[in-house]
C-alpha cells in the first residue's frame, strides 16, 4: 500500500496530465529493477499502468540494476509510446538481498525529470548504522521512501511508513470533497490520515516505534542491523567451507541464499524437496528462491536471538534431509 501511494504522488506531481480528475489521457509507465519486490508491479497494474508501463531494468551478477544502461531503457519507453513518471529503486531485493546503486540512481531521475521512489521495506534502516549505511548512499536524494519497521526495526507486523522529502506531496494525492470529514479538500491538516493515505480509518501504527524507542532508545536499531546483518556474513562463511553446499553470493544484508549441491541428482528437485523437508520438520523455517533457473536455500536471518550454533546445526540438519531424500529417490 505505501509502495502503491508513493507511485500515485509520482503520477500527480508530473503533472502531464490530472488522472485523479480527468483520466489517463495517454501510456504511462515506472522504471523498476527485474528483481524488485513483487507489489510495486503489483502497484503499477493497480494504477493501470499495464505489463507495458512496467519497463523492468536489467541487473548485474549481483541483481542490481545495471545503472548504465537507464538511459537506453527511457529512450526505448520513449519509443513505445511511453512516459516515464518514476524511476523505483531497491533497498534491497526481496530475493538476493541486493542494494542497488541509489546515488547513481537519483542523480538519473534528477537529469530525467523522473520521481525518485525508494522501496526500502527491508533494507532502508540500514542509513541508521554507522557500519552498513554505505548500502543506501543515496537514500536521501529519494522523493519518497517505504520503510518497514516489522522487518528490520524488531516491531510487530504491520508497521509501514512511507516518508516523503516534500510534506506537501504527501497531501496532494487523495484530494477529494468529504464535507463529513473535512471542510476543505485542500487544506494540509496533519491529523486527517484520509488526506495522505488509501485508508480513511488505520490501526494506530506509530506506538510501536515509540515504545521501543522509550524503552531503548533509538541505538537499538543500529545494534540490531549490525548483529543480523554480521550473522548473515558468518553463516554464509559457514556454508562456502562446506563442501556439500554452494553460496550464490556474499551478502549485502541478512539475506542469504545457498543450496545443498552434494547428489548427482536434479539439483532444483532435490533443493525443493529439503525445503520442503525442513519446513515440515518444525524446528527451522526458510524459503526457497529461483535465480538463473537454479533453485536456492534462502535464509534471512531475523531473530535477534539466534547464535553461531544455531547454523551449524541447520547445516547439519540440511544434509540429513538431503541424504535421507536421496536413498529414498534412488
Amino acid at each position: 500500500m505505501a509502495n502503491l501511494t508513493a507511485l500515485l504522488a509520482a503520477r500527480r506531481h508530473y503533472k502531464t496530465e490530472d488522472v485523479w480528475k480527468d483520466g489517463h489521457a495517454k501510456a504511462l509507465g515506472i522504471m523498476v529493477s527485474n528483481q524488485a519486490h513483487y507489489c510495486v508491479d503489483r502497484a503499477a497494474r493497480i494504477m493501470g499502468l499495464g505489463k507495458k508501463g512496467i519497463i523492468k531494468l536489467a541487473v548485474d551478477e549481483q541483481f542490481k540494476v545495471k545503472t548504465n544502461l537507464l538511459y537506453d531503457a527511457l529512450e526505448q519507453a520513449k519509443a513505445n509510446g511511453i512516459t516515464v513518471i518514476a524511476l523505483v529503486g531497491s533497498a534491497c531485493t526481496t530475493a538476493t538481498g541486493s542494494f542497488d546503486d541509489l546515488e547513481a540512481m537519483a542523480t538519473f531521475a534528477k537529469a530525467n525529470n523522473l520521481w525518485f521512489h525508494v522501496d526500502g521495506a527491508h533494507g532502508g534502516p540500514s542509513a541508521l548504522s554507522k557500519k552498513y549505511k554505505h548500502l543506501v548512499k543515496g537514500i536521501a536524494q529519494a522523493d519518497s521512501v517505504v520503510i518497514d519497521f516489522h522487518k528490520m526495526m524488531l516491531s510487530p507486523a504491520l508497521t509501514t511508513a512511507l516518508l516523503f522529502k516534500n510534506e506537501e506531496q504527501s497531501f496532494g494525492t487523495f484530494q477529494q470533497k468529504a464535507d463529513y470529514l473535512w471542510n476543505s479538500e485542500t487544506a494540509n491538516e496533519w491529523h486527517q490520515a484520509g488526506k495522505r493515505t488509501f485508508e480513511c480509518t488505520k490501526l494506530m501504527m506509530a506506538p510501536k516505534i515509540y515504545f521501543i524507542i522509550k524503552a531503548y532508545g533509538i541505538k537499538i536499531f543500529e545494534e540490531n542491523i549490525n548483529y543480523l546483518y554480521d550473522l548473515a556474513k558468518m553463516l554464509s562463511d559457514k556454508i562456502k567451507a562446506h563442501p556439500n553446499f554452494e553460496l550464490l553470493m556474499m551478502p549485502a544484508c541478512n539475506i542469504v541464499n545457498f543450496r545443498y549441491v552434494n547428489t548427482t541428482k536434479d539439483l532444483n528437485k532435490i533443493n525443493q524437496n529439503i525445503r520442503q523437508a525442513l519446513v515440515e520438520a518444525g524446528e527451522f523455517y526458510i524459503v526457497q528462491t529461483t535465480l538463473n533457473d537454479n533453485v536456492y536455500l534462502r535464509c534471512t536471518v531475523m531473530n535477534p536471538l539466534t547464535k553461531a550454533d544455531t547454523f551449524t546445526h541447520l547445516l547439519k540438519h540440511i544434509e540429513e534431509l538431503a541424504k535421507a531424500l536421496i536413498i529414498m529417490n534412488k
